[in-house]
């Protein structure tokens, strides 16, 4: 029994790590159709205490930012900041990016920056879950 849980969880690993790079790959695909440039207005913060996965490791309190922003006289209120940062306030300004064909679709100033990010969280999971599934079958044959 606890050979194949590993071995599930091992596939698991493949199949999520071939998933961020694929979304990796689209983000990076699709970072031309992010054509203008508009400058959003930080409306709401909320803030939750995130429990550390690490015992030793201190709980720390999260912000979430939400932004409005205009494109072509048409508003966008309350909408998830494509980027975080524990900094932003109430009444600040971002820049973000917005597919013009589709103005409801925003990114930060760089898309291929998370493509790449997950590209490469992808690769690792996908490495570490093939390595684990082969060891996984040669173990105790």
């Amino acid at each position: 029994m606890k050979k194949i849980l590993s071995i599930i969880m091992s596939i698991g690993f493949v199949v999520v790590g071939i998933i961020f790079v694929i979304s990796g790959i689209s983000t990076i695909a699709n970072k031309d159709k992010y054509d203008t440039q508009v400058t959003a207005t930080v409306v709401d913060v909320q803030q939750e205490w995130e429990t550390a996965a690490d015992p030793d490791e201190p709980d720390r309190l999260v912000n979430t930012a939400y932004i409005d922003y205009e494109v072509d006289g048409k508003k966008y209120e309350h909408v998830l900041a494509p980027e975080q940062d524990d900094n932003l306030a109430i009444g600040d300004t971002v820049e973000i990016l917005v597919q013009s064909s589709n103005p409801e679709k925003i990114s930060g100033l760089n898309p291929t920056k998370g493509g790449v990010i997950f590209i490469i969280v992808g690769a690792i999971a996908a490495v570490v879950g093939c390595f684990s599934s082969i060891r996984a079958f040669i173990k105790k044959r």
